[in-house]
Order: structure tokens, then sequence, then C-alpha cells
């Protein structure tokens, strides 16, 4: 699960990395563009500027005004390249807040998995293990089920309660089984039976004792 997680992961990553990328390069022909665009702008307006002054030459007047749209000229220039140079600094800005997020969200996300895998995997290897044991507890004839259940929240309550119970029961048949056999064999020693056969209910007894008492 990790593992598919940190490939989804990956492939969001490359995706998300790609379309922030492609969308910071088309802010920035744009940035580049209301650049080249101002600077165009300042010398269509200087030379139109040239023009009227070539047209003006014998206006003494023409002077004072071409020093004022001159000079508009250029605080709109500056006004525009300053404008120009903190939106450079925005998008460059809003690039590194855009990769700090991005790879914040990538960590969390895979943390998050990882803690929610390991909690999941706990909650479920836990109760295999004792399903497991109590299984060949039972195969190995120890038939004691266990005192306790499993933790609350833990998965598989239903498999283990039925292991459980299924362990009880076996308990159950071989303590009246051995207890039946225990009172056959007392009647037929009372009668003073006596055979082979004897021998062998007494040792198969017995045996049903030793395993009820593991």
């Amino acid at each position: 699960m990790v593992g598919v997680s940190l490939v989804l992961a990956a492939i969001l990553g490359i995706f998300l990395a790609r379309s922030a990328n492609s969308l910071m390069a088309e802010t920035a022909t744009a940035v580049d563009a209301r650049s080249r665009a101002a600077e165009v702008s300042r010398e269509l307006s200087g030379a139109t500027l040239s023009n009227e002054l070539l047209a003006h030459m014998d206006d003494p007047s023409f002077e004072a005004k071409f020093r004022e749209q001159a000079q508009a000229i250029d605080a709109g220039y500056e006004a525009e390249r300053t404008a120009i140079v903190a939106q450079r600094a925005e998008l460059e800005r809003h690039q590194r807040l855009t990769w700090w997020v991005l790879g914040l969200c990538m960590l969390t996300f895979i943390v998050v998995v990882a803690l929610s895998t390991i909690v999941v995997t706990h909650r479920m290897a836990g109760p295999l293990f004792r399903i497991k044991r109590m299984v060949r507890e039972v195969a190995e004839g120890r038939l004691r089920p266990p005192q306790h259940g499993l933790r609350e929240g833990d998965e598989l309550q239903d498999v283990f309660e039925a292991a459980r119970d299924m362990t009880q029961r076996l308990r159950n048949q071989q303590e009246e089984d051995a207890r039946v056999l225990a009172e056959a064999l007392a009647v037929a020693r009372q009668k003073g039976v006596t055979g082979p056969w004897v021998d062998e209910l007494s040792a198969l007894e017995a045996r049903y004792r030793e395993r009820l008492a593991r």
C-alpha cells in the first residue's frame, strides 16, 4: 500500500509540477511581453516627439512643451518598468511558494498514507497472529481458548470469536467424553470386569485428561 501510494504521489507530483511550470512559464512570457511593449512604447513615443520637434524647430515655445512631454514619457516608462520588476518579484515569490506547497502536500500525503497503512496493518496483523496461534494449539491438542479477546478497533473480531468458540466447544466435547469414559470405567471396575479393552480405555481416558490439562 505504501509503495502504491508513493507511485501515485510521484505521478501526481509530476503532473502538478508540470502544470505549475507551464503556468509559471506563461506568466513569465506575459511579463516579458509587457516589458518589450513598454520598450516599444517608449521608442515610439520618443520617435513621435522627435518628429514633432523637427516640425516645430522654429517655434521657441515648443521647447518647454517638448521637455514636459519627454519627462512624461520617461516617467511613464520608469513607472512601467517598476511595475514589471515588482511583477517579476511577485512571480518568483509565487513560484517558490507553489513549490513549497506542492512539496509539503506530497510529504503530508505520504506520511498520512504510511501512518494509516501501519495502523490498518497493526489492527489486522495482531488478530491474524492470535488466530493462527489458536489454530496451531488446537492442531497440537491444546484445547485452551484465550481468556482475553481482541482490542477494541481490531479487525477480524468475528473470525477470532468464531475460532475461540470452536476451541471452547471442542474442549467441552473432550471433557464430556472423558467424563463419560471415566464413569464407564468406574462401573466396569466395580463389577470386576477386566481385559485388554479395559486397559486400552483407561489409557484413552488418561490421554483425554492429559490433553485437557495442557
